[in-house]
């Protein structure tokens, strides 16, 4: 055979071989994006919505438009005959001072910062409005849209001006009392 012959050989059996490569690969893209699709398409498990337990941190936050809070099973809403939507609304055109928590029944954080507030907050029942949202109720999701929530426990603090100033992770009872104290004062 000559060396010609034997290009000509190696050639033919190359593009013999790529069409099979090719539909191998193909299949596996799709394969892949059948279960991305999948994956979308199914329901987020409890503590599986995109939140993370993550140490302080600090950020403004904003709670200009009317959404949809619902209070977590820890404590009921402030006041049975509004919806926690109407009340943070209420409590924001009113003018009171309001301490919005974002937290999930599930993460340790969580269940500490909620053993904070419980133990902390009732001295400041009457001066400041508790908010109290749990992320993984569907309900609440326009609310973690507005206020930007991402990592949880977060609490906001919402002066009589409607201004925000957010706090990540567990917060001591003595911060989270002194924090209540400028809220109620302002």
């Amino acid at each position: 055979m000559t060396p010609m012959s034997r290009k000509r050989k190696r050639r033919k059996q190359d593009r013999e071989k790529t069409p099979r490569a090719q539909l191998a690969i193909i299949a596996g893209v799709l394969l892949l994006i059948g279960a991305v699709l999948i994956l979308k398409i199914q329901k987020p498990a409890v503590g599986s919505a995109g939140f993370q337990d993550e140490p302080q941190a600090e950020a403004e936050v904003g709670l200009a438009s009317p959404v949809a809070a619902t209070a977590a099973p820890t404590s009921p809403p402030p006041t049975p005959t509004l919806s926690p939507e109407a009340y943070l609304d209420q409590s924001l055109d009113a003018g009171k001072p309001i301490l919005a928590f974002f937290h999930s029944n599930t993460c340790v954080q969580c269940v500490r910062m909620t053993e904070t507030v419980q133990q902390v907050y009732p001295d400041f029942a009457d001066t400041v409005a508790l908010v109290d949202v749990n992320v993984y109720d569907e309900r609440n999701r326009q609310l973690l849209q507005r206020a930007g929530i991402r990592v949880i426990p977060t609490l906001i603090f919402i002066d009589r001006t409607g201004q925000g100033q957010g706090y990540t992770g567990v917060m001591e009872p003595e911060a989270l009392r002194a924090e209540l104290e400028t809220l109620a004062e302002e």
